[in-house]
């Protein structure tokens, strides 16, 4: 009798565990499988966000639902000639004063267009002609001496920045004057017992030639430095050079030559200030001095109001073009002579910072 395999309920039971497995909840995925046997009574909801679906050309086309918003990109710059303006995202560019910075030159040249003015008194006193003026021996540099009103004179000054905020300075003024007519003021010229000097009156013919040197030399310090202003202090030693001849034709064609040096202190202060900085980097600012000379019976002024505007050369170099008004004079008086002479007038000037 042969023996019976039973495979009859091993089929059954692989079939109720097949069908055990498809209905229950652990049967689907791990992760929702594993969520609804840690939390059974909750249920989540996934909500997405669609684009609304825009319309083209075309009557039936539209754009599928995506849950990103699509960012169309910019159009490309289009093709310019002219380049742009120079000027930064966050605005205006910001107002720079350009100075010169260490191991630094600035260089410049003036011509300084001045109404000349002043008096000579050699000797100051004088017994000779002069009591009807107090036995005062004044003569006016352009009455009696018959020098021009006005003159252009040259300005040359150099300047080298050898710590941050100090700096030498060496400035020179001079120029040469001729001039000539018939006296209209009685006055004495040098003493005439010692220097061949006489008495020049009313209608005599006389020629005249004036040079003056009026040099500085100063020691620069800058006191408030930031990069829309500056203020410098400084102080050094002035020097000036007079020298005056005089020739009377009709009073015996003699010469007589009046050379004198005055040697001062001097001391200053500059202040300068940032305006406005165009878009292509040229800057114009306020310039303005004021220096007093005193000592060793000198007394004097030196006086400036000018605005600047000054251009980038790249590498830190600049070129600026300067113009304003200024006022010098200088007077020293002794017991033997009097000297003041006074220049004032417009002034233009160039220079560099390199």
């Amino acid at each position: 009798m042969l023996r019976r395999i039973p495979s009859t309920p091993l089929v059954c039971i692989a079939i109720s565990v097949a069908i055990i497995c498809l209905n229950t909840s652990w049967a689907a995925d791990p992760d929702k499988s594993l969520e609804i046997l840690l939390k059974p009574n909750q249920t989540t909801t996934k909500q997405t966000q669609t684009v609304p679906r825009a319309r083209t050309g075309g009557k039936h086309t539209s754009v599928a639902s995506h849950p990103y918003a699509y960012v169309f990109p910019p159009p490309p710059p289009g093709i310019t000639k002219v380049k742009p303006a120079m000027v930064p995202c966050g605005g205006p560019l910001p107002c720079i004063l350009p100075s010169p910075k260490m191991r630094q030159w600035e260089m410049s040249a003036q011509a300084f267009f001045a109404r000349t003015r002043g008096k000579i008194a050699w000797p100051r006193y004088s017994w000779y002609w002069t009591a009807w003026q107090g036995w005062d021996n004044e003569a006016d540099l352009n009455g009696a001496l018959k020098l021009p009103e006005h003159q252009v004179l040259l300005d040359l000054s150099a300047r080298y920045q050898f710590r941050p905020n100090w700096a030498v300075r060496y400035e020179v003024l001079f120029d040469e004057m001729n001039g000539g007519g018939y006296a209209d003021q009685q006055f004495v010229f040098g003493p005439w017992w010692a220097t061949g000097g006489g008495w020049i009156v009313y209608g005599q013919q006389i020629q005249t030639k004036w040079q003056h040197a009026y040099h500085r030399l100063s020691l620069v310090y800058d006191a408030v430095r930031t990069c829309q202003s500056l203020v410098s202090v400084s102080a050094g030693w002035m020097h000036a050079d007079d020298k005056i001849d005089l020739n009377c034709y009709l009073c015996g064609n003699w010469t007589t030559t009046f050379s004198k040096g005055m040697d001062s202190m001097i001391a200053g202060v500059q202040f300068q200030r940032c305006v406005t900085t165009a878009p292509n980097g040229g800057t114009f600012s306020l310039d303005n001095r004021a220096s007093v000379i005193f000592f060793d019976d000198v007394e004097g002024y030196d006086l400036q109001a000018a605005g600047r505007f000054s251009v980038p050369l790249n590498c830190g170099r600049w070129g600026y073009v300067k113009g304003g008004y200024r006022f010098v004079q200088l007077k020293k008086s002794q017991t033997d002579y009097l000297f003041q002479n006074t220049l004032e007038g417009g002034f233009i000037e160039g220079g560099l910072i390199f």
